[in-house]
């Protein structure tokens, strides 16, 4: 049986200047988690910064997609419940907690964003066009 009951899966491409605090702060509010970072190819230093944060790295050698690190990011994981964040921040690590509460009687609970995200008013109308 694995130690962890709860994985955190992120997925990052030359996030280094926001995976530190990202996984600081999961590492704040859920201590006993595991903490994966599937570092995608970049070229900065996601990597070390993500290491030294206290994450566990899986490093792609080159960039491979979203896809693909996020199914590296499951293969990878030992936690029973898996959650996927964003490594640029528009994810609030509080709001994992929420999910958490959710999860009782469900095998999956997605998070739904609200007008009040992280996310450009390019993105926003982008999004809103392809929907």
């Amino acid at each position: 049986m694995s130690s962890f009951c709860l994985t955190i899966i992120i997925p990052a491409y030359n996030e280094a200047e926001s995976i530190g605090g990202i996984v600081s702060n999961i590492r704040f509010r859920h201590p006993d988690a595991e903490i994966l970072v599937i570092d995608d190819g970049s070229t900065d230093n996601t990597s070390a910064v993500a290491l030294q944060a206290s994450a566990t790295v899986q490093r792609h050698p080159y960039n491979m997609g979203n896809g693909a690190a996020v199914k590296s990011g499951i293969r990878k994981a030992h936690g029973e419940i898996l959650v996927l964040m964003d490594a640029d921040g528009q994810h609030d690590p509080g709001d994992i907690e929420k999910l958490l509460t959710e999860f009782s009687g469900y095998d999956m609970v997605v998070g739904a964003r609200t007008g009040n995200n992280h996310a450009t008013l390019f993105r926003a109308v982008g999004n809103r066009l392809c929907n």
